[in-house]
């Protein structure tokens, strides 16, 4: 079934003008114009975009910009992929990405294309209590307290800041793109042994599991840590990161609604053929959409169940099959009254029992306690339902901390682990595999092409998922 997603109400922009606020990259200012008149000069092709997340609808943007005629399959009943705003719950809670950082020029173009609203990004108010071994202590007193494992020298830093504690201070990485240079350096070793090279005692490692995204420290890559710490170097600007007033959701769907060609929702893919002509995308229930190309911007986790003819080459298969996401689960509780007040301690929790962290949040669309378990944590809950991790996490959250009891109340749970177009949240990379796969998942496999997050080179998260949109559209336009 087709559905025209309807966008919110904006003024329309000439086609250069979009060009320059999506971001198309070029030599010149005048490089989108000239693109786009070569382009336009061409006969107009149909490509099939799969996947309704940030990147697919950046690539199907820029596609239309370039002359392309694109109609965007999605197997959901929404758009946005990981972009998920509760929208239907008290509270609005974010249930995927949704904090915007000052560098982030394509989703800020979008922003302001739109016409949506932003407010700072509160994240350092938090006042945390800390949970050591099922006791409660205000983190103020860490330093000193019996329950500090650390040895001198590491004990003043509170268990949720080792991470800053034990990376370098810098990168060692250029630019934005030298993680993928060659010869790659001996630091694509595990997390785990850099940590103990570092020296992390066996309780510090403990703490920073839980910061990792992999479930074990020994099985994610110091140089991705690496990469990462870069890109977020590049976003340290002294500006905050920034909220949509009304929901990040508000960006895919207005990107959707500023599509000329269909979005169509409940289309899952199970096939993807190619020729010389052109491809066919096979959907689940045996329909077939024909095209000249396809882009294919769904998570890796999804791509592995899509059969590809010609099959995908070796490298490129084995890097889909391999290359791991992290796992996690959100649960969104409601304060009815401020438990904080009742046993004196921090709004926020952090402990290193079975909840984690639990943030008192505020957005610009409500206030809430948002429970974030990830990794080992997140492991015992990835196939339960939404309702035994509810019950769960507040018979946890009470027995740490009593004073939660009657205080909140549920609002939403969101498993990323157990949702079957995500399972999980974004890709990393095991020790080696920067070495061994490159960015291969990025390169075109003859008429398709293909985008996401895990394709990002210079930028991560929402940003990456933007820019490897707008690189899947240039790949494909250049070689059409």
């Amino acid at each position: 079934m087709t559905k025209k997603i309807s966008p919110p109400r904006i003024d329309d922009l000439s086609r250069r003008a979009f060009s320059k606020s999506a971001g198309l990259v070029g030599t010149s200012a005048l490089a989108p114009a000239m693109f786009y008149r070569r382009a336009h000069a061409q006969a107009s092709r149909h490509v099939i975009v799969i996947g309704a997340g940030l990147s697919g609808f950046n690539a199907a943007l820029n596609l239309e910009v370039l002359g392309f005629d694109v109609t965007v399959l999605e197997a959901r009943e929404r758009v946005g992929g990981r972009v998920f705003t509760l929208s239907d719950h008290p509270e609005m809670p974010e249930g995927g990405g949704s904090e915007i950082g000052p560098m982030y020029a394509r989703i800020l173009s979008m922003v302001e294309r739109f016409g949506l609203d932003l407010e700072p990004w509160q994240i350092r108010g938090l006042d945390f209590a800390l949970n050591i071994g099922g006791k409660n202590i205000a983190a103020k007193d860490w330093a000193e307290s019996p329950l500090n494992p650390l040895p001198d020298g590491q004990r003043s830093v509170p268990p949720f800041a080792l991470p800053s504690l034990f990376m370098p201070r810098e990168s060692g990485l250029a630019e934005l793109d030298s993680w993928l240079e060659s010869p790659w350096p001996s630091k694509d070793i595990s997390l785990h042994e850099h940590y103990v090279r570092a020296g992390a005692n066996a309780a510090a490692l403990r703490y920073l599991q839980l910061a990792a995204q992999a479930d074990d420290l020994k099985t994610e890559s110091f140089h991705w840590a690496l990469r990462k710490a870069r890109a977020s170097q590049f976003e340290l600007t002294g500006a905050p990161f920034k909220l949509v007033v009304g929901g990040m959701s508000r960006v895919p769907q207005g990107m959707a609604g500023a599509l000329k060609g269909d979005v169509r929702l409940g289309a899952a893919v199970a096939a993807v053929s190619q020729s010389d002509r052109g491809v066919t995308v096979t959907l689940q229930g045996g329909e077939r959409v024909e095209g000249a190309f396809a882009v294919c911007a769904t998570p890796l986790t999804t791509l592995q169940s899509i059969a590809f003819d010609p099959p995908l080459p070796e490298l490129q298969a084995a890097a889909v099959s391999a290359i791991p996401y992290g796992q996690a689960t959100s649960i969104y509780l409601q304060v009815v009254e401020p438990f904080w007040e009742v046993d004196g301690l921090g709004s926020s929790l952090w402990s290193d029992g079975p909840v984690g962290r639990a943030y008192n949040w505020a957005t610009p669309n409500g206030k809430y306690i948002w429970v974030f378990l990830n990794g080992l944590v997140n492991f015992p809950l990835r196939s339960w339902s939404d309702a035994d991790i509810m019950a769960y996490t507040l018979r946890e959250l009470t027995a740490l901390r009593p004073s939660m009891a009657g205080r909140v109340k549920p609002i939403a749970v969101r498993n990323w682990s157990g949702d079957p177009w995500a399972r999980g949240t974004y890709a990393y990379r095991a020790p080696r595999q920067i070495e061994t796969y490159g960015n291969v998942a990025s390169e075109p496999h003859g008429r398709i092409y293909f985008a996401g997050e895990h394709t990002a080179v210079l930028q991560q998260g929402m940003e990456g998922a933007m820019e490897s949109g707008e690189r899947a559209a240039f790949d494909l336009f250049e070689h059409a």
